[in-house]
């Protein structure tokens, strides 16, 4: 009836602030609990500095993109409203306060394994040098996988597979790596 006056200010949606709480996790702990979570959008730096830390002992990668995620020490857990909906997402932060991955949740992933993934963990104040408006620079791209883990010769062995997820999941994975300007890929 009233053509453009009708969807005037629809995409104008009230937004929230992003709340991020901050955990001091394990890493073992964190590898075994990503392997829980189903389908998850997985964003990673494509470099990573080598530290004089040794990563996690006892676990290797299938792919180096995984590499990030045995350095990660503290984990910054946000929930935002955005214009597309509701955003759930992880940071995943090195002992120096470096952002290393980011991991979104999707509508087909396993949200009790989401809370039970932070069981153990502490609460702990925002870590050194982060920065609120810390981003992924230089991520190549962003697929959506399902983590593995797996054991093989006395080692855990930590990698993804691909995984089949809902068409609604596909759309919000897309809009998720359209607002973070990375391609999708796999």
């Amino acid at each position: 009836m009233f053509g453009w006056l009708a969807s005037f200010g629809v995409h104008a949606r009230a937004r929230s602030t992003p709340v991020t709480q901050w955990l001091s996790v394990a890493p073992r702990s964190l590898i075994d609990g990503l392997a829980q979570l189903g389908g998850v959008l997985y964003l990673a730096q494509s470099r990573h500095e080598a530290s004089d830390e040794i990563a996690l002992a006892g676990c290797v990668v299938e792919q180096a993109d995984f590499v990030p995620l045995l350095h990660t020490r503290y984990v910054g857990l946000t929930c935002a409203v955005t214009s597309e909906g509701p955003r759930e997402w992880m940071d995943c932060v090195d002992a120096q306060g470096t952002l290393l991955a980011r991991i979104y949740l999707l509508p087909d992933t396993d949200y009790l394994a989401w809370d039970a993934l932070f069981v153990d963990a502490i609460r702990v104040d925002v870590p050194a040098r982060w920065g609120a408006d810390a981003e992924l620079c230089g991520v190549a791209h962003a697929r959506v996988v399902r983590f593995t883990r797996r054991r093989m010769a006395e080692l855990d062995v930590f990698g993804a597979r691909a995984v089949r997820i809902s068409s609604l999941g596909q759309g919000v994975a897309r809009d998720i790596a359209l607002s973070e300007s990375v391609a999708m890929s796999g």
